[in-house]
């Protein structure tokens, strides 16, 4: 028997919903550690495409957690990749890997400068193999502090630049913030692409919303369950997996959104090694 049918025939192990405890406070605002113990997690070991990979922040905690990182960036040259070459890949267009052909895929602050999410996630779907995950990272909206600078500055921060054409265009072809997706938007979407949401956490807690959970979290608990009584009558358990989401401590304090959903898995062999196009 090959090794891609007996890769196949074996019983494939789902992402577990419990993943090991991390620190919230007294801690950087980094994701780092948090991204290399969530892919440990992952039953699935093979390749991890890093896109945006940035400055290759991310690519020592992706071999640490057993994983064969592909670094892909639109500035490939500002990517230390570790003696790794960095692929120019404009994450707008189409993914240039075959289908079903990586393990993961890591998007670390990539998402909210994306203006096409929907074709965005339904690639990332195309190309991980089933049980592959995808692996999200984004400025969390949905905080106690976000929700405050709203009401105050009508933007989700107090410190970040404003939504603007000035502020917000680089170089001519570079988005900033311009598309914050908060965990509904999210959710839906992974959903749309065939994903299953796994896991919902962040790295580390915002003072602020902290500060304000004592006044906030009693009428955001009973205005969330009420919207969701009403409207998923005949699916209680979506309603109760949301609102366990969006009131848990994570995406009410955490300062980041961090989402790890998973590809349904299926029948029939898979490639064991992506293809460039």
């Amino acid at each position: 028997m090959s090794p891609a049918v007996e890769e196949a025939s074996a019983p494939r192990m789902s992402y577990p919903a419990e993943t090991p405890p991390r620190r919230r406070f007294f801690r950087r605002a980094n994701a780092y550690e948090d991204i290399r113990t969530l892919l440990e997690c992952a039953p699935l070991k093979g390749y991890c495409l890093d896109l945006p990979a940035g400055r290759g922040v991310n690519l020592a905690g992706i071999r640490a957690a057993g994983f064969r990182p592909i670094c892909a960036d639109l500035f490939p040259a500002k990517t230390k990749s570790g003696g790794s070459p960095c692929l120019k890949v404009d994450f707008l267009g189409p993914l240039p890997f075959a289908s079903e052909s990586l393990e993961a895929i890591l998007c670390s602050e990539g998402i909210e400068h994306h203006s096409s999410q929907t074709e965005f996630l339904a690639d990332c779907a195309r190309v991980l193999k089933p049980g592959g995950i995808l692996l999200i990272t984004t400025p969390n909206i949905l905080s106690f502090r976000a929700r405050l600078a709203y009401l105050f500055n009508g933007q989700s921060s107090f410190r970040r630049k404003p939504l603007s054409e000035v502020t917000q265009f680089w170089q001519g072809k570079y988005l900033g913030h311009v598309h914050l997706i908060d965990y509904f938007r999210l959710r839906f979407l992974l959903w749309q692409a065939g994903l299953k949401v796994r896991v919902v956490t962040t790295a580390k807690y915002s003072l602020i919303s902290m500060l304000l959970a004592p006044l906030l979290y009693l009428p955001a608990w009973i205005f969330t369950r009420r919207v969701f009584a009403r409207s998923h009558r005949d699916r209680p358990a979506v309603a109760e997996e949301i609102c366990r989401h969006v009131l848990s401590l994570d995406l009410l304090l955490g300062k980041k959104l961090i989402v790890v959903a998973e590809k349904p898995c299926s029948n029939g062999p898979q490639p064991l090694v992506p293809e460039v196009r």
